[in-house]
């Protein structure tokens, strides 16, 4: 019913805008090209200019196929005038009447004598690009990416969260998908989080978030995609980069890559490593309630959680154009990360009148270490008519992940011997994954895409537990903690998009198909669990041009799957007292969503206004279930449903070449129904982030940006999470005709961050407070070459063009 209301309201308001708001003007599109090689030109300027006074009213440049496109230009006589670098100027006098859209066709540019001296114009990207739908960062213009992870760099888009254990969230669900290049990949598997805050930002070109993705892309997330898009080879010529960076505290990083394309061939390589020592402390508070609500007893927690990183990261790939139609290409990725945890926890158990019952300390040593190769090749034909293409893409990949935990237990009240138990925990990742996309432009306004999309994924983890048997003298397999576990999943889908456009107005019309079959073996319990189900994924986007803006209405139906450890329902124990495990019952989630959006945007200011609105059905939620009256069981669950509706809201400006700026915040009230799980009532808050980054040119080499990330208190079934505060700078110099940059960074400058958790139960009452090494500072310093050609001009985003 809500959803329904909202469906009605939105589009009521979506064609009433549309209806009454100002003219869109006039389009006007066309193509530039070299005359003599008749190859197509990009970054050429393209002007409009008014006859009667000259004055510049619209421009923009050509695309990677020299193609361009002008919106909101009222009738009129004006002057269109295309320059691009060593070529001789074109000029064509327009008249508009009315509205239309004007083809004016393929302008040819003549190359100027070549012993004219070149000049070389270059552009800077923005570091932010924003439409309705998504936002494209372009991590190099970020300082932090020099000597930061890719964690350090989602802190700054906008809507997106990165808490201090390294969770990311969009538009406050943790519900997101996480590409590479376009694709899954074991890495964003349940170890994600550590292998973002290692993945160096240096390797990335750019990070794409989609939150309403039409019918091409996977339906899996919650509230969208997050794309994380790694460096290659884009220039002519060789060139590389070498980067080193030195932190306090113990930490380092480094990475070279080194591109070639000429003619026929693209081939690239980098490599990456990144040391870091982090240090995280973590109090619990927790006090026990028996059946009639009186305290039954205390416990609280102090652990130290010293953690040494280690990655390494090497890539590897090349491009061949066998002819004018046709190219194939080959990449590979390799990752090595390890981990050594040294946990030190005081845990102190006390009666109801606080009198100490025992202490003892559980210390614990870890070396945790996950392999991942995976590689790619592709072949791409494109067809005579431009844009008509097919390309099929095969991934394979495989992961292997160890974690080797030694725990021993030193009693401290009451004395008495310290005890040893040992947990091994490896899993095996092993995905296929195969797509064909065919595409054609029907006519210019209208497109159609087809493809196909086949996973297939197997993972294999092993649980072995075993404890010291002092009367033995010998370590004893312990079968409570001991399990074997494997789990299938094989995803076959297709899917068909429809794009049309009538002058101001278009739209873009999808449906995917979906039958997965799942398979949950539990091999310790010899039973099988078997799960398949066929779903329907529409999509629908529709949009209207305004003079300077657009108005956008999509819709989307997604999934958030349950990963392995959500199924799994062997218990994995923290400790004696504490357990985990996985709810072999757990259902996908469904959800519906919405967003009606605005962008404005003039030379310096843009504004993109959001409103969106989510509901889901099974929600997933973590819980805490009583065993006894000391053990607790964290483990995951099903709501009856959960809706949330935000305002999203981004702010840009620029300044000329001397300051830009963003602002961004999102504001979202959030409801969850869990009377399934026992709850009475209903729970709604209110809740906000906020994201703000600023760059200052100070001088003609010389950067400056401050960056604040704000996340307000949220709510959860059992309790809530405070707000935190953070704030970043940096500055960075370039010398030696930009060859040569050095760059100074600083995060969590005020030391802030913290994590902060309640849980208010029947049966317990817990604080949970984390806090972790602060004010981090990093000097880098970054060496460029080979042969420097122009940059892009600044991306324009397309109304649903691809990852």
């Amino acid at each position: 019913m809500y959803l329904r209301r909202f469906l009605i309201t939105v589009c009521a308001a979506f064609f009433l805008l549309t209806s009454f708001s100002q003219t869109h003007g006039n389009i006007i599109s066309g193509q530039v090209t070299d005359k003599a090689s008749r190859l197509p030109i990009q970054f050429a300027t393209i002007q409009i200019l008014r006859s009667a006074d000259s004055t510049l009213l619209a421009g923009t440049a050509s695309d990677e196929k020299g193609k361009f496109n002008l919106t909101g230009i009222v009738a009129g006589n004006y002057l269109l005038v295309c320059t691009y670098v060593s070529h001789t100027r074109y000029y064509l006098p327009i008249n508009l009447t009315g509205e239309q859209t004007l083809n004016v066709g393929n302008i040819q540019l003549l190359p100027l004598p070549k012993n004219m001296k070149e000049v070389v114009v270059t552009t800077t990207k923005s570091t932010l690009n924003t439409a309705i739908d998504r936002k494209v960062y372009n991590v190099d213009q970020d300082i932090m990416a020099q000597s930061g992870s890719a964690s350090d760099i989602l802190k700054n888009i906008p809507s997106v969260e990165v808490d201090i254990d390294g969770n990311v969230s969009l538009r406050g669900s943790d519900g997101v998908l996480i590409l590479i290049n376009g694709k899954p990949s074991p890495l964003m598997g349940n170890n994600k989080a550590d292998v973002l805050q290692q993945l160096p930002a240096n390797s990335i070109e750019r990070i794409e978030v989609i939150t309403n993705p039409s019918a091409r892309f996977k339906p899996d997330g919650t509230s969208g995609i997050i794309n994380i898009v790694m460096k290659k080879n884009i220039k002519s010529g060789w060139n590389g980069t070498v980067i080193g960076n030195a932190g306090n505290k113990d930490r380092y990083s480094g990475s070279a890559n080194l591109n070639y394309k000429q003619g026929k061939v693209t081939a690239f390589g980098s490599y990456g490593y990144r040391h870091e020592s982090r240090n995280r402390v973590n109090t619990i508070n927790r006090q026990y309630l028996d059946d009639a609500g009186q305290t039954s007893g205390y416990y609280n927690e102090l652990n130290s959680s010293p953690v040494h990183p280690v990655s390494n990261l090497a890539t590897l790939g090349f491009e061949y154009a066998i002819n004018e139609h046709n190219s194939f290409g080959l990449s590979g990725n390799y990752s090595n990360r390890k981990l050594l945890k040294r946990d030190v926890v005081n845990k102190y158990f006390y009666d109801p009148n606080h009198m100490l019952l025992s202490q003892y300390n559980r210390l614990r040593y870890d070396p945790e270490s996950e392999i991942e190769k995976d590689g790619t090749i592709f072949f791409q034909h494109n067809f005579a008519k431009e844009d008509h293409e097919v390309r099929l893409e095969l991934n394979l990949s495989k992961s292997d992940e160890v974690e080797d935990n030694h725990y021993t237990n030193v009693y401290n009240f009451s004395l008495a011997p310290s005890s040893f138990d040992n947990t091994l925990i490896t899993q095996k990742d092993n995905q296929k994954h195969l797509t064909i996309d065919y595409s054609n432009p029907l006519s210019e306004s209208s497109k159609l895409e087809i493809g196909y999309d086949g996973t297939i994924e197997k993972i294999d983890p092993v649980f072995f537990g075993e404890y010291f048997d002092t009367g033995l003298h010998k370590f004893i397999t312990d079968v409570m903690k001991s399990n074997k576990f494997i789990y299938n999943q094989d995803l076959q889908a297709v899917y068909g998009t429809y794009q049309r456009s009538y002058g101001a107005f278009g739209y873009s019309a999808g449906i995917r198909l979906e039958q997965s079959f799942t398979k949950a073996n539990l091999v310790t319990k010899d039973s099988v669990i078997n799960n398949q189900y066929f779903k329907i994924y529409p999509t629908l986007h529709l949009a209207y041009k305004l003079k300077k803006g657009e108005l956008q209405l999509n819709y989307s139906r997604r999934v958030h799957r349950p990963e392995s450890d959500d199924l799994n329902p062997f218990p994995e124990y923290r400790d004696p007292r504490n357990l985990q495990a996985g709810n072999p019952k757990l259902l996908p989630e469904i959800i519906h969503s919405v967003e009606f959006g605005y962008k404005w945007q003039d030379a310096h200011f843009s504004f993109v206004p959001s409103l969106y609105y989510r509901y889901k059905e099974h929600g997933f939620t973590s819980i805490i279930v009583a065993l006894d009256d000391s053990t607790l069981l964290t483990t995951k669950e099903n709501l009856s449903n959960d809706q949330s509706a935000g305002l999203e809201l981004i702010f840009s400006a620029k300044a000329g070449k001397f300051f830009t700026s963003n602002l961004s915040s999102n504001f979202f009230y959030n409801t969850i129904n869990g009377t399934d799980l026992g709850f009475t009532n209903k729970k709604s808050i209110i809740s906000m982030s906020a994201t703000f980054n600023s760059t200052f040119i100070l001088a003609k080499n010389t950067m400056l940006q401050v960056s604040s990330n704000f996340r307000s208190a949220r709510l959860t079934p059992q309790g809530k999470t405070y707000g935190t505060i953070v704030f970043n700078a940096g500055m960075r110099q370039d010398l030696l005709k930009k060859k040569l940059t050095v760059t100074l960074t600083g995060s969590d400058l005020f030391k802030t961050l913290k994590q902060k958790t309640e849980l208010n139960t029947p049966f317990l009452k817990q604080l949970s407070v984390g806090t972790r090494d602060a004010r981090i500072i990093y000097l880098g310093v970054a060496y460029h070459f080979g042969k420097t050609t122009t940059k892009k001009p600044d991306e324009k985003l397309q109304f649903d063009n691809n990852l």
